[in-house]
């Protein structure tokens, strides 16, 4: 099961390697934290430290780090969902708190993160960086324009797979991660970008828990939480979750 900071707990662990999964930002504030329209993520697993997507704005990023006791500069990696101002603001502390951090970004403009003293690596398919811990994609929204995200497995469980916005579609990029891993997508976490009914549908068909952020709308929230109250799990900025 999971155990919930700040919004609910179920207290039942079970996971050999600890995930833990920080908020660190989201449309929604928390107690004491900024919340703006933007997203990023802190995930613990095991001694292993990555940032997925770094909000809008570094000040931000900056002041609920430091709430939370998260130390940027102690940093792994990172992952880049896409390139819209929301999901890479934040990566100009990055950095500066962490130069020459690895960051895996989709094809397109990855020579702004360089221009910030980071060192990106550009996905072209599915890859396992770290044991249990994958970067999927890229998926193409539009033309030329694409997206990845971040898959952490958890033994016996699945997949903790962590979206940015979802342009290609929340459920295809689910379908794809479960796909290219062999895993099964246990929860999903992030931006939903206003989705269909028919998507969340598909979604909550594939994902044993769903938590809708950022972009998804409140239209969405609340469909998953009348629909599928029993899938369905809150997020917003410091929102703390462990495996």
């Amino acid at each position: 099961m999971l155990h919930y900071a700040n919004i609910w707990e179920i207290n039942i662990k079970y996971c050999e390697q600890m995930l833990k999964i920080s908020v660190l930002v989201d449309n929604e504030p928390g107690r004491g934290l900024f919340g703006e329209w933007g997203l990023s993520i802190y995930a613990e697993y095991g001694k292993t430290k990555i940032l997925f997507d770094a909000d809008t704005n570094p000040s931000v990023l900056d002041y609920n780090a430091g709430k939370l006791e998260i130390d940027l500069s102690k940093l792994d990696f990172a992952v880049l969902s896409h390139y819209h101002y929301d999901h890479t603001g934040g990566f100009k502390l990055v950095g500066e708190v962490a130069p020459s951090l690895t960051v895996y970004v989709p094809p397109g403009p990855s020579y702004e993160l360089e221009e910030l003293g980071l060192k990106p690596v550009v996905v072209e398919k599915t890859v396992e960086v770290f044991k249990g811990v994958y970067v999927i994609g890229p998926l193409e929204a539009w033309k030329d324009f694409y997206e990845i995200a971040l898959a952490i497995k958890l033994e016996g469980k699945g997949l903790v797979l962590l979206v940015g916005c979802s342009h290609p579609g929340v459920d295809k990029i689910a379908l794809k991660a479960q796909k290219d891993t062999g895993n099964r997508v246990y929860h999903v976490i992030g931006g939903f970008h206003g989705p269909s009914k028919e998507t969340l549908d598909k979604l909550a068909e594939i994902a044993t828990y769903i938590s809708a952020s950022h972009c998804s709308g409140n239209s969405a929230k609340n469909y998953l939480s009348r629909k599928y109250s029993e899938k369905y799990r809150e997020v917003r900025t410091g929102t703390i979750i462990e495996y």
